[in-house]
């Protein structure tokens, strides 16, 4: 099965070179597919694919192996399903208790007191 969840002919992703390092920058498309490879959730969620690896073996992510069914015993390859995680997010704000939700009031936008404690 030849599925590609983060490419599309549409919204392929971006390639640009930064600035003077001349590393190449890899993006995300900005429309996701809700399966994603482990590269590409590695991607969306600031992770390494090795990372995104160990937490599918742990059992911390929606996730499962898919082989190509007309390759038995073929490679299996891991995917997630980012929607699932996407909800379950939303799901932990929901349930935070309010004193996680105090981080708002505590947002200043003027200039801090440089460390000091105002008296």
């Amino acid at each position: 099965m030849s599925v590609k969840s983060e490419n599309s002919y549409e919204n392929r992703d971006n390639f640009s070179e930064q600035g003077k390092n001349s590393r190449t920058q890899i993006q995300l498309s900005e429309k996701p597919a809700d399966l994603l490879s482990k590269e590409g959730f590695a991607l969306y969620i600031g992770k390494t694919p090795r990372a995104v690896v160990e937490m599918a073996k742990a059992g911390k992510l929606p996730a499962f192996y898919m082989t190509d069914p007309l390759k038995p015993g073929g490679k299996a390859e891991l995917w997630v399903n980012r929607r699932e995680w996407d909800k379950y997010a939303a799901q932990l704000v929901e349930d935070a208790p309010t004193e996680w939700h105090d981080w708002k009031n505590r947002i200043s936008y003027g200039k801090s007191g440089r460390g000091r404690v105002a008296a």
